[in-house]
C-alpha cells in the first residue's frame, strides 16, 4: 500500500507572503571566523576581520561579539578592519564594499562607491585613521575619505614614474615627518615606497610623489609603521628602518619574510608567517615563543605592547607561556558542500574533497563541534557528503576513505563505525582500498543503502541491513553492468520511493540518467527495473539530485532543469513523467521538500520555490534580494528541520538558516499559540496560529459566538489570519475566539486574540 513519507532536503527562501506560499522568521548565519585577515584594538576589545564576518574579542572577560550578514554586514568575506577616533568599526571586503559600524548607536552605514566602480580588482587592503580622515588602501588606488561629511576626497593612483595606464596597488599608509608614506606595487617589477609632503597643495599629479626603493628592487615593502620617532618597513627580506634618507636592515631579522608590523609606545611588533618578534626602543629583537601554531597574517598590540596576532585558521593568538587561540565558536570552516538535519534537530555539514576538506561539523542548537583527522579517529578531512540513516544515525561519506556512522546521541567518532573494506566494499580498480561512497538512504524496513564509485568488483550497491550485517551487490540493465551510479557533483544520489524501491542517478558514460530498482524493499542481486533518460522525458541525462515528495512523486534535478516522475511504478508509460520541466536551462544543485510539500531548488543563481505540483514558481531568492543573508547564490545543499520549519542553506561561504512556517503538523491538538497578541490592524503582517494538525480549518468567532471568518490552513503546524472578515473588511477592535478543527479528528483546539484596530 502506498505510504506518505517526509523527505527534508531543502533550498532557500526569504520573507514573503502569498495565498499559496508563506514564509516568516529570522535569518541566521553560521560561519567560521578562524581565518583572520586584519585586527584592530579598541581598549581591551580586539576586532577581527575574517572570511566569515567580523568579531570582537574582549580580552578582559573572554566574550565575543559576532557580526555576519544576518547582523548587518553586506558580505562576510572581509579583508581589512580599522577603528576611528569615535570608536566606529570600519571593515572592507575583497570586492570593495565598506561597512561602518557605530558601537555607540549600534547602526550600520555602507560605502559602495569602490564596489560599484568599473575597476577589476577592488580589494580593500587596509585603513589608516588620522583625525577626521580615513586613508583607504585598495588594489588600484589610495582614497582619502572624510568622516565628518562621510564622503570621498582625493584619489591617488599615479605615483612618480608610475602613471598613465599603470595599475598600482596600495597596501598600507602612514603619516611620518609631515609626509604621507605608502607601500605600492604595480603587480610586476615595481614594489616601492611612495612618499609625498602633506604641505604640497595638490597630491594628484604623479610628480608630487617620490618613489623610494628599500635597499634594492628585489625587496618588496609590505607594511609601514612609525615607532620611537622612526619609520619601519616590513619586507620580504627583513625589517628595515629609515634613517637619514637611507633604509637600513635590522640585522637580527635580515632575510626574514616580515608580513606585518604594529607599534606601541614601548615596543614594535613584527611577524613572519611562522614567528613573532618584538623590538624595543634600543632596537633589541626578542622572539615571542618558539613559533606560532598557525600562519600569521597581521598583528596589533595590547596596552603593554605585547603582540596580538591575526592568524589563518587559528583566530587571534596571544602568548603567555604558550600561544593561545581565540575565536568564537563555529564550524571548522565555511565550506558546506553538504548539509543534513538529524531527527534530534542537530545540523551536520560536510566540507570537501581532494585535499580541500575540513572534516565534518555538528550544530546542536547551541554550539558547534567539528570532527577532523586531527581531533578524532577520522582517517581524513575529505568528507564531502552527510546524510541521515535509520535509527537517527548520521552518515558521513569520505572521498576515498569509505563512510562513517555517528549513531544518535554519540558525541565522538568510533573507529568501529568507520566502514570500507572491513565490510566488503571494494574501491577503484587501481586502488581497491580507495573507496568513494555516496550519501546514505534508509528504507522503510530499516536497511541503509549507499553506492560505491567505480568499484573494481562492480558490486557498486552496498546495504547495511536492519540486522546490522553488510552486503554488496552488482547492478545491471539488459545484461550491461553498471560501474558507477554517482560522482562528487551529485547532492543526493539515492532516494527511496513510497513503495520501498531504490532510485539512483547514473553518472556513467554511455548510461547517464536515472535507474529505479523496483526492489520494493527486497535485498539481492539487482536487475534494474527502469533506466530513464532524456528520451523518456527527463530534461537532461546529467542528473544532480533525486528526492521523493510527500505525494510519492520523484523529483529529478539535472543540469537542464527538473523532471517529475508522477508514476514511480511505471515511469515509462505515457504521462509517467510530467510534460513540463521546472527551471529548464538551469543547473540544479539540490531539490528539497518541506512539510507543506513545497519544493525548494538550489541553483548557482539563487533559490527558487515551487508549488507542490511544480506548475507555479512561488518565489525566488538571491544574495541581493535577501540583502546578503543568503550568503551565496550558489546554494550547494540544504536541509530542513521539519519540526521547527527551519531551513539550512549550505554554501561554500558558510551556512545560512531561516525559520519558516513550513513546520510539520502536530499529530493531535494540544493548545494554540497565537501571536502577536494583541494583534494591531491594519498591518502588512498576519496573526500566526501555531499548534495545528494536518489540514486544519480555522474559525474566527466574535466573543458572542458569531462566525467572522473561516480559513483553511496551509496544511502544516501554522496558520494565518489577516484580521479581516469574510467580506475582506478589517474587523473591529475586540477579543476574538479562534477554533481549530481537523477533517480527520472530532477534537478541536481553541485560543483567543485581542485585536486593536487603529
Amino acid at each position: 500500500m502506498k505510504t506518505r513519507g517526509l523527505l527534508f532536503i531543502v533550498c532557500a527562501l526569504a520573507v514573503v507572503s502569498t495565498n499559496s506560499f508563506s514564509a516568516v522568521g529570522t535569518w541566521r548565519n553560521f560561519t567560521s571566523m578562524k581565518d583572520v585577515r586584519g585586527v584592530a584594538r579598541d581598549g581591551t576589545t580586539y576586532w577581527a576581520a575574517t572570511d566569515g564576518g567580523l568579531f570582537g574579542w574582549n580580552s578582559a572577560d573572554d566574550t565575543y561579539q559576532l557580526f555576519t550578514n544576518a547582523e548587518g554586514l553586506q558580505s562576510t568575506n572581509l579583508s581589512a578592519v580599522g577603528i576611528d577616533a569615535q570608536g566606529n568599526i570600519w571593515t572592507g571586503t575583497p570586492t570593495g564594499t565598506i561597512h561602518v559600524y557605530s558601537q555607540q548607536h549600534k547602526t550600520w552605514r555602507y560605502i559602495s562607491d569602490i564596489a560599484t566602480s568599473e575597476e577589476i580588482n577592488k580589494r580593500i587592503n587596509s585603513f589608516t585613521m588620522l583625525g577626521d580622515t580615513v586613508f583607504m588602501c585598495t588594489d588600484f588606488a589610495m582614497f582619502v575619505f572624510r568622516i565628518g561629511s562621510f564622503g570621498f576626497g582625493d584619489k591617488y593612483s599615479q605615483f612618480g614614474s608610475l602613471r598613465g595606464n599603470t595599475r598600482v596597488s596600495v597596501s598600507s599608509a602612514v603619516v611620518f615627518n609631515d609626509s604621507l608614506w605608502l607601500t605600492i606595487s604595480d603587480g610586476q617589477n615595481t614594489n616601492r615606497v611612495a612618499v609625498a609632503s602633506l604641505a604640497t597643495p595638490n597630491l594628484l599629479p604623479p610628480e608630487s610623489w617620490n618613489l623610494l626603493t628599500v635597499n634594492n628592487a628585489a625587496v618588496i615593502p609590505r607594511q609601514l609603521a612609525v615607532f620611537n620617532g622612526k619609520l619601519y618597513a616590513a619586507t620580504n627580506s627583513g625589517l628595515y628602518v629609515y634613517t637619514s634618507g637611507n633604509w637600513n636592515i635590522i640585522p637580527t631579522l635580515s632575510g626574514q619574510n616580515v608580513v606585518a608590523l604594529s607599534s606601541s609606545a614601548t615596543l614594535l611588533g613584527a611577524c613572519t608567517p611562522n614567528n613573532v618578534f618584538t623590538i624595543d626602543l634600543q632596537e633589541n629583537v626578542v622572539q615571542v615563543g618558539n613559533g606560532t601554531p598557525f600562519i600569521a597574517n597581521q598583528i596589533t598590540s595590547n596596552a603593554s605592547g605585547q603582540p596580538i596576532v591575526a592568524s589563518k585558521d587559528g583566530g587571534l593568538l596571544t602568548f603567555d607561556t604558550a600561544w593561545t587561540s581565540h575565536a568564537p565558536n563555529g564550524p571548522n570552516s565555511n565550506l558546506f558542500l553538504s548539509v543534513a538535519v538529524n531527527i534530534d534537530g542537530s545540523v551536520w555539514g560536510a566540507s570537501g574533497f581532494s585535499g580541500n576538506g575540513k572534516g565534518i561539523y555538528r550544530y546542536n542548537g547551541t554550539n558547534w563541534k567539528s570532527f577532523t583527522a586531527q581531533n578524532s579517529l577520522l582517517p581524513t578531512n575529505d568528507y564531502y557528503r552527510v546524510s541521515t540513516g535509520c535509527n537517527g544515525s548520521v552518515w558521513a561519506s569520505a572521498y576515498g576513505w569509505g563512510i562513517a556512522e555517528i549513531p544518535l546521541g554519540v558525541d565522538s567518532i568510533l573507529s568501529s563505525r568507520i566502514f570500507g573494506t572491513n565490510v566488503g566494499m571494494i574501491g577503484i580498480p587501481s586502488a581497491p582500498e580507495y573507496i568513494v561512497t555516496s550519501t546514505a538512504a534508509c528504507d522503510g524496513f530499516g536497511n541503509t543503502w549507499m553506492t560505491v564509485v567505480a568499484a573494481a568488483d562492480k558490486r557498486i550497491q552496498v546495504v547495511r541491513k536492519a540486522n546490522g550485517s553488510w552486503a554488496t551487490y552488482p547492478a545491471s540493465f539488459n545484461g550491461v553492468p553498471f560501474t558507477t551510479f554517482m560522482d562528487r557533483q551529485v547532492d543526493r544520489c539515492l532516494a527511496i520511493d513510497a513503495y520501498g524501491s531504490l532510485w539512483s542517478c547514473v553518472r556513467q558514460d554511455g548510461l547517464l540518467g536515472v535507474v529505479t530498482m523496483g526492489n520494493r524493499g527486497e535485498i539481492g542481486d539487482t536487475l534494474v527495473a527502469y533506466h530513464l533518460t532524456a528520451n523518456d522525458g527527463l530534461p537532461s541525462n546529467g542528473v544532480t539530485a533525486i528526492v521523493v515528495d510527500l505525494d510519492g512523486q520523484v523529483w529529478i534535478g539535472t543540469d537542464d532543469g527538473i523532471g517529475i516522475v508522477v508514476d514511480p511504478q511505471n515511469p515509462k508509460r505515457a504521462g509517467g513523467i510530467a510534460n513540463y520541466a521546472p527551471l529548464r536551462q538551469k543547473l540544479i544543485n539540490c531539490i528539497a521538500v518541506d512539510a507543506l510539500n513545497q519544493k525548494w531548488i538550489g541553483t548557482p543563481d539563487g533559490v527558487f520555490v515551487y508549488s507542490p505540483d511544480g506548475t507555479q514558481q512561488l518565489a525566488s531568492y538571491t544574495v541581493a534580494s535577501t540583502e546578503g543573508k543568503l550568503i551565496s547564490d550558489d546554494v550547494k545543499s540544504i536541509a530542513i528541520d521539519g519540526n521547527t520549519g527551519t531551513i539550512y542553506f549550505g554554501t561554500l561561504s558558510g551556512l545560512a538558516s531561516l525559520t519558516t512556517v513550513a513546520a510539520a503538523p502536530k499529530l493531535s491538538f494540544d493548545k494554540l499559540l497565537v501571536s502577536p497578541n494583541p494583534f494591531i490592524i491594519p498591518v502588512a503582517s498576519q496573526a500566526i496560529i501555531d499548534g495545528l494538525v494536518e489540514n486544519t480549518t480555522l474559525k474566527i468567532l466574535s466573543i458572542d459566538g458569531r462566525l467572522v471568518r473561516q480559513i483553511k490552513s496551509p496544511g502544516g503546524r501554522i496558520g494565518f489570519w489577516d484580521g479581516k472578515d469574510e467580506e475582506g473588511t478589517f474587523v473591529a477592535s475586540g477579543v476574538y475566539l479562534i477554533v481549530a478543527s481537523s477533517d480527520k479528528d472530532e477534537k478541536v483546539a481553541t485560543g483567543k486574540i485581542a485585536v486593536i484596530r487603529r
